[in-house]
């Protein structure tokens, strides 16, 4: 009986840390993962008009294409180095650059899918 208990135990943590270093080692969850191909700022005072135009993998089905994300005052901008994030904003990004997005809500099925981006990582060049 005291050797089920101890095993029961040892199990029990052993999966504590298994979970612990999951979570710690985790990379952060993207919707998409792509090159910026276009950028589109609005003409009035507005954030909530600007776009950005994705070339990447929507990493939910593996799909492959265009998707153009609405840039909102919600919207979160991060420029990434490393493991150390920095905020950044709408005009920091650029054509060419690398970026993690995290949609907020559904993509909308049209040409090309449409998304509102609730956070943008740039990771590079």
């Amino acid at each position: 009986m005291k050797n089920i208990i101890l095993l029961s135990m040892l199990f029990v943590m052993f999966m504590g840390v298994v979970y612990g270093a999951i979570v710690a080692t985790g990379s952060e969850h993207a919707d998409m993962t792509g090159k910026v191909v276009g950028v589109c700022a609005g003409d009035n005072n507005s954030t909530d008009s600007n776009s950005i135009l994705i070339q990447g993998v929507v990493t939910n089905g593996n799909q492959h294409g265009n998707v153009s994300v609405r840039i909102t005052n919600e919207t979160q901008i991060f420029l990434k180095d490393g493991n150390k994030r920095t905020s950044a904003s709408f005009g920091n990004i650029q054509p060419g650059q690398n970026v993690d997005v995290t949609f907020k809500g559904p993509i909308l099925q049209s040409y090309p899918p449409q998304a509102t981006g609730s956070e943008v990582i740039i990771t590079g060049q």
